[in-house]
């Protein structure tokens, strides 16, 4: 059963295990169609494949961006990577959606609204409904039931947020990164230049977020000069990587060089779809 949001955030990081974990952000759908989980050791291979090209250039990783990190399980899963290499980087995740809120509806009841007021899940009696159509609605009968309920219940929810009492802010994120002492995740659109992260990383990854799937060729390019003005100097490193769904992941390594360019060092299955524009930055 999936934990309804009052429950799941209620609950100590030890008290949710990671199937647990899960399966509650696997049911959080964005309003771009998304879903913020990232099941945990999915990377695992690229991990060590990334911290294998660290070690070979002798690179001292102080400062690593994970672009995208969704509910950020894989960017724990390269924290644990690093660290069993030696490396202790400090690590800053983002995200385009992190902040939601629980807003009371009544007497065991809540709703749990993202930035812009939208409804991603209701808690009726401790028990979790998603606001969206699934497979299972249309042998049950719930293909009519529950956009009207998600209706209702997201009207209501988003006049009790404006109102207030008792809402409680969240962060759509791992608690299990809730204390963590390398971790910081922010919210961040990965078109919009960001100062503050301006070259400060030595390593920058960006999985399942830069794709021609979610983004125009000219927001792609915005993406990748943001993504360079980030890394520190010659011989930082960038990896964009995408996971299709076959299970196979495709994505490029590059290198900064004295000049600034971004040179190709590495790749995984046939690249990055969108390498071209990286290696002409």
């Amino acid at each position: 059963m999936i934990l309804a949001a009052t429950q799941f955030f209620s609950r100590p990081a030890e008290a949710l295990p990671q199937q647990v974990e899960d399966a509650f952000f696997s049911s959080i759908k964005n309003p771009n169609n998304t879903f913020k989980c990232t099941w945990g050791g999915r990377f695992e291979q690229l991990d060590d494949r990334l911290v294998q090209a660290v070690k070979a250039r002798r690179l001292d990783v102080q400062e690593l961006l994970d672009v995208g990190v969704s509910s950020g399980t894989t960017t724990l899963d390269l924290c644990d990577a690093l660290k069993r290499a030696g490396y202790r980087p400090r690590i800053t995740g983002t995200d385009y959606a992190i902040h939601a809120w629980i807003v009371p509806l009544g007497k065991r009841c809540a709703a749990l609204l993202n930035t812009e007021g939208q409804l991603l899940q209701v808690d009726l009696f401790g028990r979790s409904l998603q606001p969206w159509r699934r497979r299972l609605d249309y042998l049950t009968g719930m293909w009519l039931v529950r956009p009207v309920l998600s209706h209702i219940l997201g009207r209501l929810a988003a006049r009790k947020l404006r109102e207030g009492a008792g809402v409680r802010k969240v962060e759509l994120v791992s608690p299990r990164i809730r204390n963590h002492g390398l971790i910081t995740i922010i919210e961040d659109d990965v078109l919009a230049p960001r100062d503050a992260f301006a070259a400060r990383f030595d390593l920058v990854r960006a999985a399942n977020v830069l794709n021609q799937n979610y983004f125009a060729e000219a927001d792609l390019r915005k993406a990748v000069d943001n993504l360079r003005s980030y890394l520190k100097g010659p011989g930082s490193l960038l990896f964009i990587v995408r996971t299709l769904a076959s299970g196979e992941h495709h994505g490029t390594l590059f290198e900064m060089s004295e000049s600034g360019t971004l040179a190709v060092v590495e790749r995984v299955g046939a690249g990055s779809e969108i390498e071209k524009l990286l290696a002409t930055a």
